[in-house]
């Protein structure tokens, strides 16, 4: 009788351990929460409940979304990181998960350490905005009032440390026009802000903002990706608006808690790419102005990390750790 080697023996067992948890995982009828680390209404939240009505259709078990929105992202992320490790509890992050361990002094996790990564699902652009009734009409005109009267322009964001906050503090150190943070709890937040006038500008994701654009209550005069928006294609790049080198996008993706079985994540991982290639879930996000952008869970692993070395100069040159 042929004996196989003992590596090769515990390299079966291992995978047979896997695939009995994944199994086990699927057949668990229990409720799937996604942690959304913002307000309802956002870019964020829109993304994760169409990603849990899918998921629910495909698991035939309910997959809910829980809002859990503060300090950019962590009150969310501590929760998650406090859950057990079986599927059970996801959270979809933006960006700013990769920025946050610059920005706060003393976190309670580890961004790389304590989460697993399943896969990114979207490449957002976001969007400077005005008032319906402001007087600025162009960016030129912002950095113009910006230059006479120092000190007096802020912005809102959907908190410290996020894609917009860093996308406006960029704009900040490139234009030579200092303009001051107003963070709030997330997307819906900081619009309804703006649209009431309590802030003279707002940096949003372009679907967060999209609606209220459309309605008239706020105008779009820049977006801050290197190129147009295909929704809004008469708006001009930062770059193009006289802020030379300039371009900020976001992304979202969606992370669990450490030390998951791999063939649990596996299986996550096809079956989220699966709801985001459903060409009627495809077709509702990419007209709200959200591209869909999957991969697995090492690309995604590695886009974190290299979001991490890329803004850790830029916030250390802007002074930024600390302030939140």
């Amino acid at each position: 009788m042929t004996t196989l080697p003992r590596l090769t023996r515990r390299a079966l067992a291992a995978l047979s351990l896997g695939l009995m948890a994944a199994a086990s995982w699927a057949q668990d009828a229990r409720t799937t929460r996604i942690l959304v680390p913002f307000v309802a209404g956002g870019a964020t939240d829109i993304v994760a409940r169409q990603l849990a009505q899918n998921l629910s259709d495909m698991w035939g078990t309910p997959v809910i979304v829980e809002n859990r929105p503060g300090a950019a992202g962590t009150v969310a992320s501590r929760q998650l990181v406090g859950s057990p490790p079986d599927g059970k509890t996801l959270i979809m992050v933006t960006s700013g998960h990769a920025i946050n361990e610059l920005i706060y002094d003393k976190l309670a996790y580890s961004t790389t350490g304590d989460f697993t990564p399943i896969t990114q699902v979207t490449e957002i652009a976001n969007v400077l905005l005005v008032p319906k009734d402001s007087p600025f009409k162009t960016l030129a005109d912002v950095i113009a009032a910006g230059k006479a009267k120092p000190d007096s322009l802020s912005y809102g964001t959907a908190g410290a440390g996020t894609s917009v906050h860093l996308a406006g503090e960029l704009l900040s150190a490139l234009s030579g026009v200092k303009m001051a943070p107003v963070h709030y709890k997330g997307d819906g937040e900081s619009i309804v802000a703006l649209a009431g006038g309590h802030i003279p500008l707002s940096i949003n994701t372009i679907p967060g903002a999209r609606v209220q654009i459309n309605a008239g209550t706020v105008r779009p005069i820049a977006v801050t990706s290197a190129s147009r928006s295909t929704h809004f294609k008469t708006v001009p790049t930062i770059g193009e608006s006289g802020v030379a080198g300039y371009a900020v996008s976001n992304w979202f993706g969606v992370l669990g808690p450490a030390k998951m079985d791999p063939a649990m994540v596996a299986r996550l991982n096809a079956d989220i790419r699966k709801a985001f290639a459903d060409p009627a879930m495809a077709k509702k996000l990419e007209d709200g102005g959200i591209a869909i952008k999957t991969g697995t869970p090492e690309e995604f692993d590695r886009l974190i990390r290299a979001d991490i070395a890329k803004w850790r100069p830029i916030i250390t040159q802007l002074g930024l750790r600390g302030t939140n």
